[in-house]
């Protein structure tokens, strides 16, 4: 969880003073002075996960405002908050299924998890496990990496990495289920002459994260050994098409090519996709 608050120069002092005091009563709260362009601010930051704790720690935070009117707080994704978090927000859906894999793998371990997700659906959390340190997370629906602070044990090796394996199933639940399907069923569709799918568009950018927002599509390149008409391959798989869009609340496009064009990189577009495409597994 993240709360912003403004102050005036001339209170430094007596702010810090406020601060110290709930610093050092709440164990894993932040409270830090910075400056943004207009002014100097107060940044805190607590766990997402376990709920308990989040929840003591909000308390907290709000019990401090009450006491110290010289803070005045900042409302969220306003022009002044965001100029401080660049977009990122809490997210206490990533933090617990952060929290709960990780305990699955390190019961009675895991401390807290902080989490924060963009506007392109990118996951950043933090996962404190006892042995390993704080443990820095980066999530995209395709990929998971994480990387503890502190040394990891022989013991702690395969378990860490089935903790990442777990997340990062989570993260990727829905867009590759939708791609298992799609792939699935135009597969049988086609037969002998299916020759893969590849995702491109905003989905397959390095910034792409578990979720993009509602304007984006899950653009799709089929490749097919041969057909004669663009848009009676189109039809053919129209309802397939349609039927998942709907069943999942995603627009999804799907661009069929010839696999010839698609290997001799006869356009612009099958050049560019063939460049940075991710193939469907």
């Amino acid at each position: 969880m993240e709360d912003l608050s403004a102050f005036e120069m001339s209170n430094y002092e007596n702010v810090e003073k406020a601060l110290r005091t709930v610093r050092d009563s709440q164990g894993f709260l932040r409270a830090d002075q910075a400056f943004s362009a207009k002014g100097p601010v107060v940044r805190f930051a607590w766990p997402d996960w376990p709920e308990e704790l989040s929840q003591r720690l909000k308390k907290a935070v709000n019990e401090l405002h009450r006491k110290t009117p010289l803070l005045r707080r900042i409302p969220a994704d306003t022009e002044e908050w965001n100029s401080v978090f660049q977009g990122w927000q809490s997210d206490a859906e990533s933090a617990k299924a952060i929290g709960e894999a990780f305990s699955a793998c390190f019961p009675g371990r895991v401390q807290w998890v902080f989490s924060r997700r963009d506007r392109r659906g990118r996951v950043g959390a933090t996962c404190s496990v006892q042995g390993l340190g704080n443990v820095s997370i980066d999530l995209t629906w395709k990929s998971c990496f994480a990387a503890p602070t502190g040394s990891v044990s022989a013991a702690d090796r395969a378990t860490l990495s089935d903790a990442v394996e777990r997340v990062s199933k989570w993260a990727g639940r829905r867009i590759n289920t939708i791609l298992e399907e799609l792939r699935s069923r135009l597969a049988a569709l086609y037969g002998e002459r299916f020759r893969g799918l590849y995702v491109f568009g905003s989905y397959a950018r390095p910034d792409a994260g578990i979720e993009l927002p509602e304007s984006s599509d899950l653009d799709v390149a089929l490749i097919v050994s041969d057909f004669d008409d663009l848009y009676e391959e189109r039809d053919r798989f129209g309802d397939i098409v349609s039927d998942l869009s709907l069943e999942h609340d995603l627009v999804i496009y799907v661009a069929p090519i010839r696999e010839a064009d698609y290997i001799a990189g006869t356009t612009n577009f099958t050049r560019v996709i063939s460049e940075y495409a991710i193939p469907v597994k």
